[in-house]
């Protein structure tokens, strides 16, 4: 009997991985928040903040054994309901405990997704990053905004009470159920190791048919630019265990490196993004 390993799994659905900021995006009206959006800090008009942005956006060659891509809409914000073909945020509802919206929206601010009581972005751009080796099937994507500076300040202030609370260690937003939130070492620091002003970092999960989707998130705030680098991968929980009775058995070829490790982001990523910040 052959026994399908939990690695090779992985490796098939890594394809699926790029949605994974999407079905994390909330849901919301979003028409407050733009009447009330304010320029991004260092720029009167969102066209400079754009172009700023997509200065100091990765690309491919400046982090070593990955390779950079720019995802479709990667610099449209857009209005909730019309998140430029890049994900469901008009579908998705809003989040339960309301309080712990922030942890799933501010991976939806390239998509429009945020509700009228969160900032609204001036600008935005992403980038996704993937090993070019097979040892790995973490995918990072990489997001800059650009807000006023006072607003960036409440959404980290946001972001790291949610991230604490006890009530948003699971919590659903619409039809999707998010759980094992907490927060990691950077939600402690005020001024990080990893650069900027202040950092927020936590994790999350949430089905993905027969996987999870399990993802890391680090927030770092430098004035009013947001630096959100999301490393997700997906589980398979029958795999793993297929691979561990395989395993018992002594069947030889059966191997799960990584396969049930968290992902985690990666130091040379977050280094390499602020320095160009």
């Amino acid at each position: 009997m052959i026994v399908k390993s939990a690695v090779s799994r992985v490796v098939v659905a890594v394809s699926i991985v790029a949605a994974l900021g999407a079905t994390s995006a909330c849901g919301g009206s979003g028409d407050d928040g733009e009447k009330s959006r304010k320029p991004g800090a260092g720029s009167a008009k969102g066209g400079d903040a754009a172009a700023r942005l997509e200065k100091a956006a990765l690309a491919t060659g400046d982090v070593k054994g990955y390779e950079v891509e720019k995802p479709k809409g990667a610099g449209h914000p857009g209005k909730a309901g019309n998140p430029g073909k890049a994900g469901t945020a008009g579908k998705a509802g809003k989040a339960d405990p309301a309080m712990c919206a922030p942890l799933a929206d501010i991976l939806g601010t390239g998509t429009g997704s945020a509700p009228s009581t969160s900032p609204r972005p001036e600008a935005y751009v992403s980038r996704t990053l993937t090993r070019t080796d097979d040892k790995d099937s973490t995918t990072t994507r990489v997001g800059l905004s650009a807000y006023a500076e006072a607003d960036a300040e409440r959404l980290m202030a946001d972001l790291r009470a949610a991230s604490k609370a006890k009530k948003c260690a699971t919590f659903h937003v619409g039809g999707h159920r998010y759980f094992g939130v907490r927060p990691t070492g950077a939600a402690e620091a005020n001024k990080p190791n990893v650069g900027g002003d202040e950092a927020v970092s936590y994790k999350l999960a949430h089905p993905m048919g027969e996987y999870v989707a399990r993802q890391t998130i680090t927030v770092v705030r430098d004035g009013g630019t947001l630096a959100v680098f999301d490393a997700s991968n997906l589980y398979d929980p029958e795999g793993v265990q297929h691979d561990r009775e395989a395993e018992r058995n002594g069947m030889k070829g059966v191997g799960t490196p990584k396969a049930d490790e968290d992902p985690k982001v990666a130091a040379a990523i977050v280094e390499a993004q602020l320095g160009r910040v």
